[in-house]
């Protein structure tokens, strides 16, 4: 054998050797990228609402009811939210009224975010209902 044969034939691939190609790298990125996107728009969402859960809870478990009234709840609750940097939809959405001798603060509310061109994602939080200590009657 020449020495330009075995040149040439040590050029060619081997049998085991295996990789991607430009096809499958193309796709694996295309993929990384598409859920690097969504975990990116879905993300401060999910962290408005832990924070919105976290602020009623507190507010519940702090509220007094001989000393404080469902508008003094409201407001403080609003400025926990605003402190927060929580706006837009969640302010609005919060209900508080008296049932059955308890305070309600029901809070549930959903979010729209942009994913891609005209898809649009939806968050609905259906559990932010808490309720205070019962009142007592003296």
């Amino acid at each position: 054998m020449k020495k330009e044969q075995v040149f040439t034939r040590r050029s060619h691939r081997p049998r085991g050797m295996k990789g991607f190609n430009i096809w499958a790298l193309s796709i694996n990125l295309l993929l990384l990228g598409a859920i690097l996107v969504v975990t990116l728009r879905v993300a401060p969402s999910y962290l408005e609402y832990l924070t919105v859960k976290d602020l009623i809870t507190r507010a519940a478990q702090e509220h007094d009811p001989r000393s404080e009234t469902l508008t003094d709840l409201k407001s403080r609750l609003a400025k926990l939210l605003n402190t927060n940097q929580v706006t837009d939809t969640t302010l609005g959405d919060i209900d508080i009224y008296r049932e059955r001798g308890v305070i309600v603060i029901d809070a549930n509310y959903e979010k729209r975010f942009p994913l891609f061109w005209i898809l649009d994602g939806v968050m609905k939080f259906e559990d932010l209902v808490v309720e205070t200590v019962p009142t007592g009657r003296t």
